[in-house]
């Protein structure tokens, strides 16, 4: 990343703003639920801290892994992701849902964040090696869908229907723009949809949540997303200031995780707001030239499902925070606290990096191919 004006410096540059502008944001988001819990307002703030470490150790382990090799890997990546799946659901000794792998009483790993990455390398695999087969639905879902089928069906039932969505939705664009058959991808929609339909129609929780959104009501889905309303609206151009937030204190459930963007948009209003966009927006837009770049066809659906990942949780937040959408209880990326997210989107980032360090190994062809971008 010598040259400053390739998308992959660009990109990393993001990140690294968002990072610091999000967890300036998280420890003052945190900080009233933080003393009320644990007597530290700097609870929060030390843990996001711990694993923006350790998310840093893996993305620089991944920028300087050959992402090539995930292929020869993936066999064993989708063992240990089901493995991981299947103990979260054996250990859990509570009658909380099965979405964290629990050991010792302590929450290890979202199982879903592990389940993206492998759909993510497993879709683009697929894409690669099978770029002629593709056009054949029943070939797709003879050699496809059984691994990511079941994948998701295991998120689905932990259960976990926003990550299964958002998921799905992440393999779904992959394989749309990879030109699978189209007759497959309306067997998917229509198979999704009554997957949906079934699991909201069974789960008391879920119903509630969607009539809640649809129907407003005074349960706790309706207060968030009015307080959070409030809490983005008070902001105005310029917000209250940082660390001013009124709604953080007790008035605003999952301020720190969930409607983190409420008190971005509260303490530094709608110019606080604008940044955040333009970051996702610089994001999106080097993520693009990089993938434009990728040396193989691998490479470049590798780095569009990362890519995707990152958009989809932001644009998802950002609906459901604004009312757009049913509060899914999904999180931003490197704003909101949350380990397991944070850690494997930045190992994801690191593996967008090491498909940028293969094209930049090609010199020639890489300058050229960057003067067209």
């Amino acid at each position: 990343m010598n040259n400053k004006r390739s998308p992959e410096y660009m990109f990393i540059c993001a990140i690294i703003l968002l990072i610091g502008f999000g967890t300036l944001v998280m420890y003052s988001a945190g900080g009233f639920t933080a003393t009320m819990k644990f007597q530290n307002y700097a609870h929060y703030l030390m843990k996001h801290i711990k694993w923006l470490m350790v998310g840093g150790g893996l993305y620089f382990v991944a920028s300087r892994f050959k992402y090539k090799n995930l292929k020869f890997m993936l066999p064993g990546i989708i063992g240990f992701t089901w493995m991981i799946m299947i103990l979260a659901f054996a250990l859990n000794p509570t009658n909380k849902p099965d979405r964290w792998l629990i050991i010792a009483g302590k929450n290890w790993v979202t199982t879903s964040d592990v389940a993206r990455i492998m759909l993510i390398v497993y879709t683009a695999y697929f894409l690669d090696k099978y770029q002629r087969e593709i056009s054949d639905w029943t070939f797709m879902l003879k050699n496809y869908t059984p691994i990511a089928g079941l994948t998701l069906f295991l998120i689905l039932m932990q259960p976990d229907l926003s990550s299964t969505f958002i998921i799905g939705a992440i393999i779904f664009v992959m394989l749309l723009i990879g030109k699978a058959s189209s007759r497959y991808l309306t067997i998917l929609v229509t198979v999704a949809l009554l997957a949906f339909s079934v699991k909201i129609g069974t789960s008391n929780y879920q119903r509630a949540r969607l009539m809640n959104w649809l129907q407003p009501t005074e349960e706790i889905g309706d207060i968030q997303q009015h307080a959070s309303k409030l809490a983005m609206g008070s902001g105005e151009i310029l917000g209250r200031g940082p660390g001013s937030s009124r709604l953080k204190n007790g008035h605003l459930p999952a301020a720190h995780t969930d409607f983190i963007l409420a008190i971005l948009g509260e303490e530094y209003g709608f110019t606080g707001v604008l940044v955040l966009f333009i970051l996702f927006g610089v994001i999106f837009h080097n993520g693009i030239k990089i993938l434009q770049i990728a040396p193989d066809r691998f490479g470049l659906f590798l780095a569009l499902g990362i890519i995707l990942n990152l958009i989809f949780y932001f644009l998802i937040n950002v609906a459901y925070v604004i009312g757009f959408a049913p509060n899914t209880g999904l999180t931003m990326p490197f704003v909101s606290y949350g380990g397991s997210n944070t850690i494997f989107t930045l190992g994801a980032v690191g593996l967008l990096m090491s498909i940028a360090r293969e094209a930049s190994h090609g010199s020639t062809t890489y300058q050229k191919r960057m003067i067209n971008v």
